[in-house]
């Protein structure tokens, strides 16, 4: 059996939404039309994701990559340092 594929990044930070009943209802609809149209997003993260950047592409003009300009740049991989660690001695007894 192969393992799920991970969608969601590991630089992705847990937060907490809370949803009405209406508001579940409308994710569960949106996620029908998805499962019905052969789109692969129909996790509720998906979703929220992608109502996130819509609202804020409409109301502000500003798209993905816009965002990531205003980020820092990702810092450099280390690189491997010289030191190596010794392993424990074992017990004597």
């Amino acid at each position: 059996m192969s393992p799920r594929d991970k969608h969601v990044p590991s630089s992705a930070k847990h937060t907490t939404v809370r949803l009405t009943l209406e508001d579940h209802e409308a994710i569960h609809e949106i996620a029908k039309v998805r499962t019905a149209n052969n789109n692969d997003k129909t996790r509720l993260n998906d979703i929220m994701v992608d109502a996130l950047w819509d609202l804020l592409r409409r109301t502000t003009g500003k798209t993905r990559d816009d965002i990531k300009a205003l980020l820092p740049p990702a810092s450099q991989p280390k690189s491997q340092s010289n030191v190596t660690q010794m392993p424990k001695a074992k017990k004597k007894r």
